[in-house]
C-alpha cells in the first residue's frame, strides 16, 4: 500500500476511491477536486475502451446533507464516476472489529463491486437503494434517534439527581428496562462525567449533524422538536467550552440549567482527556 501524493495520482490509480469527511464543504471541495482529475485521467485509471472495462466508483462514508450528497453524485456521473454513499454508524473502534452499521446506496453494480470493502468492516449493510442521498437521509435519522437518546438520559439523571438520587442508582434502573450497549455506553459516560472524546464524536460534529437533521425536517415539513432541544443543549455546551468533548456533553447544559454544577471544566488547551 502507497500514500499518494495528490488527488490527482489517486485518479490515475485507483478505481475505487473510500472518502469520509468532517463536513459538506470538505465533501463537496474533495468530490469536485476528484471530479476533474478523473476527467484528466480519461483511461488511464479506469481502461476504458479495454475489453471488461468498468466505470470507476466514490464512495462517500461522510456524514452530509443529502442535497450535497445529490449535486456530487451529477457531478461525478458527469465524468463518468459511479457515487456510492455509505455513511456508517460506529466508532473506530467497531470498523476495527468489523462491526459497523453501514447505510449504503447508490448504483447496484457499483455496490456490488464495493461489497468486499464494505464486508470488511462491517457487521450489516443496509442497502437503501439506487439513490445515493436515501443512504444520508437514513444516517441523519440513526444520529436523530442517538441525540434524542442523550438527551432523554440527561434529562432523566438530572432529575432523579435534583431528588437525590445518585447518578449511578439511575443506570441501574436504565440497565434494567433497557439493556442495550449504547444506552448503556452513553449513560455511563454522562453518569462519570467522562466525555472525552478520544477518536469519538464530539459536541462541534454533533451541532453539525443535529443543524442538517433540522434542515432535513424543514423541508420535508416534518418537524423535529427533540432535534431542536438538543441543539441548543449542544450549543449551550459549546459555549461553556466543550467543544471538543464527546456529544454527551450536552448533559452538562441540561443540569446547569436546572441549577446543578456538575460536569467537568474545559480541559488544558491541547490535552483532550482520554
Amino acid at each position: 500500500m502507497e500514500a499518494a501524493d495528490n488527488l490527482e495520482a489517486v485518479a490515475r490509480t485507483c478505481d475505487v476511491v473510500f472518502t469520509m469527511l468532517a463536513h459538506d464543504a470538505a465533501v463537496r471541495e474533495v468530490a469536485t477536486q476528484l471530479a476533474t482529475a478523473f476527467a484528466a485521467a480519461g483511461a488511464a485509471a479506469s481502461g476504458a475502451g479495454a475489453a471488461g472495462a468498468v466505470p470507476r466508483i466514490l464512495v462517500d462514508c461522510s456524514t452530509v446533507s443529502p442535497d450535497t450528497t445529490r449535486e456530487m453524485a451529477a457531478l461525478l456521473g458527469g465524468v463518468g464516476v459511479q457515487y456510492v454513499a455509505c455513511p456508517v454508524l460506529g466508532r473506530p473502534d467497531a470498523a476495527a472489529a468489523a462491526n459497523l452499521l453501514i447505510f449504503c446506496s447508490g448504483p447496484e453494480e457499483a455496490k456490488q463491486r464495493i461489497a468486499p470493502y464494505l464486508a470488511c468492516m462491517s457487521r450489516k449493510v443496509l442497502d437503501l437503494g439506487g439513490q445515493p442521498h436515501k443512504a444520508h437521509v437514513m444516517k441523519l435519522l440513526a444520529n436523530f434517534h442517538l441525540v434524542s437518546l442523550i438527551e432523554l438520559l440527561a434529562e432523566g439523571m438530572t432529575l432523579a439527581e435534583k431528588n437525590g438520587i445518585p447518578r449511578q442508582s439511575y443506570m441501574s434502573f436504565i440497565d434494567e428496562i433497557l439493556p442495550v450497549p449504547i444506552v448503556h455506553g452513553y449513560g455511563s459516560r454522562i453518569a462519570a462525567d467522562a466525555f472525552g472524546a478520544g477518536a469519538g464524536f464530539t459536541v462541534t460534529l454533533g451541532l453539525k449533524d443535529v443543524n442538517l437533521m433540522r434542515r432535513l425536517a424543514e423541508s420535508s415539513e416534518a418537524p423535529l422538536p427533540l432535534a431542536d432541544v438538543a441543539y441548543q443543549h449542544l450549543l449551550a455546551a459549546k459555549a461553556n467550552g466543550l467543544a471538543d468533548r464527546d456529544w454527551a456533553a450536552l448533559a452538562v447544559a441540561v443540569r446547569r440549567n436546572a441549577g446543578l454544577t456538575g460536569g467537568p471544566p474545559p480541559p488544558p488547551a491541547g490535552q483532550l482527556e482520554q
